[in-house]
């Protein structure tokens, strides 16, 4: 899908702050700063759209795509013989050394999220590719200054792939951590263009 346009550099290295710390202070558990609502148009619905909470990832950027892959597959392939958490650990160990180090190592313009395929959040995107992801947030006591109160309204086409070089990277990420997930799809969000929505507001974000 053409015509993405960069997200806020902001907004970017915010998501790369977040995974980092996830991987350093949580164990991978993951932040609420990267579960964002999705919302999309649902004709008959109470107010003709329909919201549904994903989590959503970071795609490498496309010089690091391929290799990237490779190695998530490498890590599971080299330690599911030990079991699952095994598989686990050694994906944390992986993406705390440095994967999460600089905002250039991934995609500028694009998030994405693996999903079932049957479900009522993949119907409504395969009828109508318009979406928003509403990350919202607030986290008034969090030391780390990653919760301070947000709410960014990212307006996307959305993508859905159940094949090809993004959906390969996306679904042996997701297998490090969940293991095989074989009736899934993955969402490719394509950013359109970004809003500050906090208390009510309506400022737009530049890339």
């Amino acid at each position: 899908m053409k015509g993405a346009n960069p997200l806020p550099k902001e907004f970017l290295a915010w998501q790369v702050a977040l995974r980092n710390h996830t991987m350093h202070e949580r164990n991978g558990a993951p932040h609420i700063g990267v579960v964002p609502i999705v919302a999309v148009r649902r004709p008959g619905g109470w107010n003709g759209v329909s919201m549904h909470s994903i989590v959503c990832g970071l795609l490498p950027h496309e010089r690091l795509l391929e290799a990237r892959t490779g190695e998530f597959r490498g890590l599971y392939e080299a330690h599911v013989a030990s079991g699952a958490r095994a598989i686990y650990d050694a994906g944390i160990r992986y993406l705390s050394e440095g994967y999460y180090a600089s905002s250039d190592d991934f995609d500028a313009s694009s998030l994405t999220s693996l999903v079932p395929r049957d479900c009522a959040l993949v119907d409504a995107l395969r009828a109508e590719a318009r979406c928003s992801l509403v990350f919202n947030v607030f986290e008034t006591a969090d030391p780390f200054d990653l919760g301070k109160p947000r709410c960014n309204q990212l307006d996307c086409l959305a993508e859905v792939l159940d094949r090809g070089p993004v959906y390969e990277n996306v679904w042996w990420h997701n297998t490090l951590f969940h293991g095989k997930a074989d009736e899934h799809v993955v969402l490719h969000f394509h950013h359109q263009r970004s809003w500050d929505n906090r208390f009510a507001g309506q400022q737009a974000l530049r890339s």
